[in-house]
This record gives structure tokens, C-alpha cells and sequence, in this order.
């Protein structure tokens, strides 16, 4: 029984409801209660112009269908990824927007019908949000493409100590798919791919002026990255030492500082584009093994100096890694990330990308996970809501389990 039910009842009685004076104190009463006691959660979709809709070419009308749905299930947020990796979705690669900066152009997904000039539509489904009262945020990767290398000669990727790329890629790949690996993961110790990195993000939202703002996925590290030129130089610079002979704490303050640097930059970016954007962060993973503290501190990712950033909120990943003990674990993850607002990113797919092997989910997973974070919601004053990911790749019947439960 909730509380205000609880309390309606104990005023009846107490003989307070019955007349117009006591109707009318009840309700003074029970609203007060629930301003002082009671939060609306946020819900929305994660979803994509191109990644995983393979054939498909979504446009206007898909988006426009899609916002309705939301306004009638009472969703109030939608955040966009403008851009798709080929790693993981063959057949939708590049940025999805029509990019101004020559320097992007060589990496622009020409098959996106959002990439073309005459058929451009998100500014359009930007506009329609808002007259709904849903917030559009979009979603940038720090992450590079194939083409990064022509507009970013001199660019640097996040590499082991032998060289390798941390994405392993497979001895029968093609060119295209190895093209696709070696340029993934840039390091933010490259200049070039911060500039990279810095273009991109002014070029998006100077275009798309009236988002809400934009969600940033990484930059990071990996546990054994990164040897690149660029990382060893500016590692022998800041710390007097290199990777052979720095300590593992003072390695992990080191990455946590680059980290945080670059963050601080990006989001003076962002504000100096429009003050008025909200600027959101991906980080904590609830890792298999429980090491949720050392998998951030190795990223680069430690609270503390993400703290530091003064970000609206970051975006756990709840992506059913530990199965039954998922909600047990993403807990802890939002433990760790305190003192930061969390807005949880939350994969209810059934069919993973390729290279992304994730257990599958249904229904049941969707509806016991809502029902938990409905729950821990009530009384964590630092959890917002969570986004369903990825909403133009889930079976009907896991969508209907999300607009059942929330």
C-alpha cells in the first residue's frame, strides 16, 4: 500500500474527510506530501538514424510515429546516436547528419537519409518533440571512422604494448572491416583526434541548435592501453616517467587526470555553442568479475575526477552481463559513481550486433529490471530514470513489456 493511500486512510479515520473544508485540507495535505516525497522518474528510448536498421531507411515518418508513441506512454526523454560503426552493424557506417566541416565529409554514411542536404529530417523531428514535451538529446562516440585518417593525417589510436589495436581483428576480415577496427578506438592523447573529436561535436550541434544537449560515449583507455606515440610522450611529460617505470596508482591518477582534461574541454565546447545544453557522460559498467572500482580506474574513469567535469548526469550500462544479479550489480555500479545523477542506459535487445555478445533479453528481463529500478527510485534521490536501448532493434513483445511496466 503507498503512502499517500496509507495517509487517506488514517485521515478517514480520524473523521477529516468529510465535509468541503476537510476535502479540501486532505488534498493540501497529500499534495504537499507528494512534492516533499515523490520524484517523476524519467523513461525515454536510446535508439539510432542508421545503426542496426540494416536495410531499413528510416525517415520522418518512422521518428514522427515513434515520438507519438512515447507521448502516449508517457515517455519524456529521446536520445539519438547520429552516427553508425560498421564493426558492429555491416552496412551502416559514418556520421548520419550533413556535415559542414570538409574534413568530416570523408567519413559521412552517404546511404543515411539524414546525411543528404534534401532529405535531412531530425531538425523537423526536433521540433515535433518538443511541441509533444519530450527532451532530444543526441549521442556522439568518441570513436573514429573510416576516412578519420584523410581530414586527420598524423591521428592516433589506443594501442597495447606490442602494438596491437585493442580490437582484435580477425585474420579472415576484410578491408572494409579492418578499416573499420584499425580506426576505431582513437586515443585523446592524439591531438588530431581530439581536434577530430572537437569538430565533430561543433559541427552536430551547431546544426541541431535546439537539442536539449548530447550524451558523450567515453573517451577511455582499456586496462592495457594506451602505448601510442602521443600517450608515451605525454606521459614521460606530466609524470617524469614512462610506462615501464611509473606505479600503478600513480598511472591510474595519471589516466584519470587526461580523462577528466579533455572532458572539461568538450563541455566548454558544448556550452560556448549553446549554454543552455545539458551535457551527459556513458561510464560504469557492473563488470562480471565485481572489480567495479579497478574496471573504472583503468578506463581513466574514476569518480572522483568525473566529479570534477560537472556533468547533468551519467549513463550506467545495464546490459544484463550479470543475469539474474544484474540489478544486484548495476546497484553498486551507481554506489561507486556517487556522488553524479544517473540516468541508466538500459539494453533490452534479444539479437546482439555482431562483436557484441550479450545475453539476450525478454519480457521478463525488461519487466523485472523496470519494477527494480522503480523501486530503488523511491528513495535514491540520485537516480533519474532509465532510457531503453536499442529501440529500431527489440521484438515487439519486449517494446510492449517496457510501455506495460513504466
Amino acid at each position: 500500500m503507498n503512502s499517500s493511500r496509507r495517509q487517506f486512510l488514517k485521515l478517514m479515520g480520524a473523521g477529516l474527510a468529510c465535509g468541503t473544508g476537510s476535502i479540501n485540507a486532505l488534498s493540501a495535505t497529500l499534495s504537499s506530501d507528494k512534492s516533499a516525497n515523490q520524484r517523476d522518474m524519467i523513461f525515454g528510448w536510446t535508439t539510432c538514424l542508421t545503426y542496426q536498421t540494416e536495410n531499413r531507411k528510416l525517415g520522418y515518418d518512422y521518428f514522427s510515429s515513434l515520438l507519438n508513441e512515447m507521448k502516449t506512454h508517457g515517455m519524456t526523454r529521446l536520445i539519438v546516436m547520429m552516427a553508425s560503426h560498421g564493426y558492429f552493424s555491416p552496412g551502416n557506417h559514418g556520421l548520419a547528419w550533413p556535415v559542414k566541416n570538409p574534413k568530416l565529409k570523408p567519413q559521412l554514411d552517404e546511404n543515411a537519409v539524414n546525411a543528404n542536404e534534401q532529405t535531412e529530417f531530425f531538425s523537423r523531428i526536433i521540433e515535433k518533440a518538443h511541441q509533444l514535451g519530450i527532451q532530444v538529446f543526441i549521442e556522439i562516440k568518441y570513436l573514429g571512422m573510416i576516412g578519420v585518417r584523410e581530414g586527420y593525417p598524423g591521428i592516433e589510436f589506443l594501442t597495447k604494448q606490442n602494438g596491437d589495436y585493442t580490437s582484435k581483428i580477425p585474420q579472415d576480415a576484410s578491408e572494409y572491416e579492418r578499416n573499420a577496427i584499425e580506426t576505431l578506438h582513437i586515443c585523446c592523447d592524439s591531438e588530431p583526434a581530439h581536434q577530430y573529436m572537437r569538430d565533430k561535436i561543433q559541427d552536430v550541434l551547431e546544426r541541431y541548435i535546439n537539442l536539449d544537449g548530447i550524451v558523450l560515449e567515453h573517451p577511455s583507455y582499456t586496462g592495457e592501453s594506451c602505448y601510442c606515440q602521443s600517450s608515451q610522450q605525454k606521459l614521460i611529460h606530466d609524470t617524469g616517467k614512462d610506462r615501464d617505470t611509473i606505479d600503478k596508482e600513480s598511472l591510474i591518477e595519471w589516466k584519470s587526470f587526461r580523462i577528466r582534461d579533455r572532458l572539461i574541454d568538450l563541455k566548454k565546447l558544448v556550452k560556448s555553442i549553446n549554454p543552455k545544453f545539458h551535457f551527459g557522460f556513458y561510464t560504469g559498467v557492473p563488470s562480471t568479475d565485481g572489480d567495479i572500482a579497478g574496471y573504472q580506474n583503468n578506463r581513466g574513469h574514476r569518480t572522483e575526477t568525473l566529479s570534477e567535469v560537472g556533468f547533468d548526469f551519467v549513463l550506467p550500462y545495464c546490459e544484463g552481463r550479470n543475469r539474474d544479479k544484474e540489478p544486484e550489480m548495476i546497484q553498486k555500479v551507481i554506489d561507486h559513481l556517487a556522488p553524479l545523477d544517473i540516468y541508466m542506459h538500459t539494453t533490452i535487445r534479444r539479437d546482439m550486433p555482431r562483436h557484441y555478445n550479450l545475453p539476450p533479453k525478454g519480457p521478463e528481463y525488461v519487466k523485472n529490471i523496470i519494477k527494480w529500478a522503480k523501486e530503488f527510485h523511491r528513495n535514491n534521490a540520485r537516480f533519474l530514470g532509465m532510457s531503453f536501448f536499442n529501440e529500431v532493434k527489440i521484438p515487439e513483445e519486449n517494446r510492449q513489456a517496457v510501455y506495460d511496466s513504466i
